[in-house]
């Protein structure tokens, strides 16, 4: 979302005219559901998807016929193969579609610089985009709790409301915790771009100073000169945070693993071959470590795909923390059903 932003408010401070498409309801088997955004403008589709195929194709079309008319539109699209309207596709289902137009001229902007601001402050929000395209609004986690208290069937992450007369689409975002690297090297140079691509919040560690210059890792959040043995005196792990641990050997490892072990986090992953991890796994039991506190490590970790080369192994540690983080937050996991008021 944060590019979302930063594009969007880019060309409203020019007065750009742009249609923000998104996807506010699913039904069946369909591509993208809630939570699927896209810019579209004069020259076709800018930024993001809402899916791909005929669905995709035949939106922009439309978002550059409402950019030509000025307008907004909420409209549904049936996806299968049938006779009629369908799009044809063969995943099937039917999803709704707003398409909101903006130009700047409704004060969009101080919303979305709220909005943007909140994301990279990594505290929790709601958007709200008003299906009439007329408004945007941003809410903390105190003010939403006020304005829905009184309506019913308010659970989800992505939800359909009426306020102040006007009909919403409202969208949760929330602080997810931060990805620990322990170890700055080959590795760790491949995962944090993908990783901040991803929305994830990156912060590097190592022992060595040339390993953690900020030009080594531009995308990082923050870099960090630690000793692993002490890694108790220098970090304040959170539960949501996830702890990665891709060191130059099996020694700080060790030591890494011993202190994420000690901590809440809701992730600890380390990389190496199934001789090194069965190495430091009977280290750490020396140490006193249990089976049940060691049973929480993804070690060798990343998910299985025939990695070999680090970018690769970047994909599969990427692909893990997404996985762990879709079953933290119950979000993504298939279409989800359609939303009401």
């Amino acid at each position: 979302m944060e590019e979302l932003y930063r594009i969007l408010l880019e060309r409203l401070e020019k007065q750009t005219e742009t249609i923000l498409a998104f996807i506010t309801e699913g039904d069946g088997s369909i591509p993208r559901t809630t939570g699927a955004y896209m810019l579209v403008g004069e020259n076709g589709r800018i930024f993001g998807t809402i899916g791909g195929g005929n669905l995709e194709y035949q939106a922009v079309l439309r978002a550059g016929e409402l950019l030509e008319q000025k307008t907004s539109e909420y409209r549904e699209y049936d996806l299968g193969t049938g006779e009629g309207e369908g799009l044809g596709m063969v995943c099937g289902g039917r999803v709704k579609v707003c398409f909101s137009f903006m130009d700047g001229s409704n004060g969009e902007q101080a919303a979305l610089t709220q909005a943007l601001a909140a994301h990279k402050g990594y505290r929790d929000y709601w958007i709200l985009f008003s299906l009439e395209g007329k408004e945007i609004r941003v809410l903390d986690r105190e003010a939403w709790a006020a304005v829905t208290a009184p309506l019913e069937r308010t659970t989800g992450h992505c939800r359909l409301i009426t306020l102040d007369g006007q009909n919403f689409y409202a969208e949760e975002f929330c602080y997810d915790g931060k990805v620990y690297l322990f170890g700055g090297g080959h590795l760790a140079q491949e995962l944090v771009p993908v990783l901040t691509h991803l929305d994830f919040c990156c912060i590097v560690l190592d022992d060595r100073e040339e390993y953690v210059q900020k030009t080594r890792f531009p995308d990082a959040e923050q870099t960090m000169l630690v000793d692993f043995t002490r890694l108790d005196e220098a970090l304040s792990v959170q539960k949501n945070d996830y702890l990665v641990v891709v060191t130059r050997g099996h020694r700080c490892d060790a030591d890494a693993e011993a202190f994420a072990l000690r901590t809440d986090a809701s992730y600890i992953g380390v990389v190496g071959s199934r001789r090194k991890t069965k190495y430091v796994r009977e280290k750490l039991e020396a140490q006193g470590f249990t089976k049940e506190q060691l049973d929480r490590v993804y070690a060798p970790i990343g998910i299985e795909i025939g990695s070999e080369t680090p970018a690769e192994i970047a994909i599969s540690i990427a692909a893990q923390l997404i996985q762990i983080r879709s079953a933290k937050s119950g979000r993504r996991k298939g279409a989800h059903p359609a939303l009401h008021t």
